[in-house]
């Protein structure tokens, strides 16, 4: 007898700008909404950020790295 690997969904509500931002991500790694989510909250949970853009904190470190090496 098989059992289910996924036993406990999750539901959460978002803008429409969010969705389609979603939509376009999991359609861009050809991966369903759900899979992109699950590997989402992985990363999150384990440090591991290989789906993300990088955050305003990264970006302005980069930004004064840069203009530090000049």
């Amino acid at each position: 007898m098989m059992r289910k690997k996924l036993t406990h969904g999750i539901t959460f509500f978002t803008t429409p700008e969010m969705y389609q931002t979603v939509k376009r991500d999991s359609n861009e790694f050809g991966i369903s909404t759900s899979d992109l989510m699950r590997r989402l909250i992985v990363d999150y949970l384990t440090g591991s950020h290989s789906y993300c853009l990088p955050s305003f904190e990264e970006k302005e470190i980069h930004k004064t790295n840069n203009e530090e090496a000049k």
